[in-house]
């Protein structure tokens, strides 16, 4: 098996990058889903990584007034009228199926309520990238079903690089090479078949090409006359996911614990973990690591949605400036979003071309959200590969 990476070290936009002592990261935040339950915790269980995954508890809280809420606690926020259908959109978060229709509009059919669309919104921004009106309840209540069987979040030890390494150590001790710093500039066909790709004008001979650069990339390399024009269209009609994150460094916890903090009433800001008070190395000795994000729709300032999450940081903490200093705000669009395709818009990872396959954030089951997605994706595209034979 060879890999070839672009950039000059392994894990794109899922490892470390160490700032001033702090292990800031060049993309995901140090939190997996579903933490050793999910699609990616088995997958490095059965690969022998020794990943230690440290479940979040409590597993998040929404704060609204000022004051943190944990999910059971929401109910008491809503009037006598209102607790009854809220308890009624809880059942139906566990065991209902859903539809076309926006998540947004799904519970405004049922709760016209302010505070619950924040909510929604609020949860599907931390999560997705997204907002409630841009995701399927049908996509949704597949996300709060898996919630609900595989639990809560955790928190890598050692971050998201410590799961790059872990995994680049089974590549390597498996026989494969990764290739750092190697763009791919060509994948071969002949006949509707994969043969091989070009990299550094030099020509690799492959029965199957496993593409994690998003079907729009993948079929610019193959070149679309090897495509239909409607798959062409369809791929390039492909919505993205984008987002802003801010790293801050704190001399004390400002969450105090190491779940996600959702924040329903900011400006921007859709959530917030503070993940050194469950791994403290991932910050100098003393000190802690906040990182917030907040979905950014494209064709908005970036400068002014950044200033507008810097307001939401002191409006939730009033002692931000005391205790905080920000270091680092990273924002993912275009050409290197959070999402290559939005979470509901559901691609396979086969293509039209016999031996070429799709991985990584634009090929996501049902259900199944951020780097739980990737590792589902990857078990399917596995399983095409073998009845493929490759």
């Amino acid at each position: 098996m060879d890999i070839f990476e672009k950039l000059p070290y392994p894990g794109g936009r899922f490892t470390n990058l160490e700032y001033q002592g702090y292990q800031l990261t060049t993309g995901a935040l140090h939190m997996i889903p579903h933490a050793e339950n999910g699609p990616l915790g088995t997958m490095l269980k059965e690969l022998g990584t020794g990943v230690r995954i440290i479940p979040s508890h409590p597993p998040g809280l929404f704060r609204i007034g000022g004051r943190d809420y944990e999910f059971r606690q929401l109910k008491d926020l809503f009037s006598l009228r209102d607790k009854v259908k809220v308890a009624s959109i809880h059942a139906m978060l566990k065991l209902g199926k859903g539809g076309k229709e926006s998540y947004r509009d799904w519970v405004k059919k049922r709760l016209n309520n302010r505070l619950a669309l924040e909510l929604s919104d609020s949860f599907c921004g931390w999560t997705l990238s997204i907002h409630a009106d841009k995701l399927s309840s049908r996509e949704f209540l597949a996300i709060t079903s898996n919630f609900n069987r595989y639990r809560g979040p955790g928190i890598p030890e050692g971050g998201c690089g410590a799961v790059t390494r872990a995994l680049v150590k089974v590549i390597e001790e498996g026989g494969g090479n990764i290739h750092l710093e190697s763009k791919v500039t060509g994948i071969q066909l002949d006949g509707g078949r994969v043969t091989g790709m070009d990299c550094g004008g030099e020509s690799h001979e492959f029965d199957v090409v496993v593409s994690n650069i998003g079907p729009k990339a993948t079929v610019e390399l193959c070149g679309e006359e090897a495509f239909s024009p409607d798959y062409v269209k369809s791929v390039s009609n492909i919505p993205e996911a984008a987002g802003i994150k801010i790293s801050v460094a704190c001399d004390r916890p400002m969450l105090g614990h190491t779940g996600a903090l959702f924040t329903p009433q900011a400006k921007r800001i859709d959530g917030l973990n503070e993940v050194t008070n469950a791994d403290p190395s991932l910050a100098p000795e003393g000190k802690h690591l906040l990182m917030s994000h907040q979905t950014y729709e494209p064709g908005r300032d970036i400068r002014e949605e950044i200033e507008l999450g810097l307001q939401d940081l002191r409006e939730l903490f009033p002692d931000f400036d005391r205790h905080c200093r920000v270091l680092m705000v990273q924002s993912y669009h275009n050409g290197w979003p959070v999402n290559r395709t939005m979470s509901g818009k559901l691609m396979g990872p086969e293509t039209p071309v016999r031996g070429l396959y799709n991985v990584g954030d634009a090929i996501k089951p049902r259900g199944w959200v951020e780097t739980e997605g990737v590792a589902a994706g990857v078990k399917a595209a596995l399983e095409r590969i073998d009845a493929y034979g490759g």
